[in-house]
């Protein structure tokens, strides 16, 4: 009863030291107390064995993986544009999400979108405008 309560506290423990570090938090630190009580923290114990843990949080800038591309992808294009044809740029996963940019930002409500810090904006008219002539110019391209 008593691990069990202990790695529960535990985990709350977890969670509220992740939820209360900023995003760019270095390390978590992980120990276990005398009594076998796992504990998380944003800093080592005094005088205690722990475990620097590093949080995973994603990229923080865009980033370009076009490189991942497949050689073969890339000579069937270019052997393509050799001969005069015309290289394939139809994506139907990418014609999908287009169509429904495009239906979202013409329903006439307001739409919003993330920042990078995590809080969302309203687009004005002349934003929504832009957006609009991006997805059509997406669905064109890739359906």
């Amino acid at each position: 009863m008593y691990r069990t309560f202990a790695r529960m506290l535990g985990l709350i423990t977890l969670l509220g030291a992740l939820g209360s570090t900023q995003a760019n938090a270095d390390t978590v630190y992980k120990w276990t107390d005398d009594e076998g009580g796992v504990h998380y923290g944003t800093r080592p114990p005094g005088g205690q064995k722990s475990t620097a843990i590093k949080p995973k949080t994603g990229h923080s800038e865009p980033v370009d993986y076009s490189h991942f591309s497949s050689e073969a992808e890339k000579e069937a294009a270019q052997a393509k544009q050799a001969n005069g044809e015309k290289a394939s740029t139809k994506n139907p996963e990418r014609c999908k999400t287009a169509k429904s940019n495009l239906e979202i930002l013409s329903r006439g409500g307001r739409v919003r979108e993330p920042t990078d810090d995590g809080s969302f904006t309203y687009l004005d008219e002349e934003q929504k405008a832009a957006r609009i002539e991006q997805a059509q110019q997406i669905i064109d391209e890739s359906c």
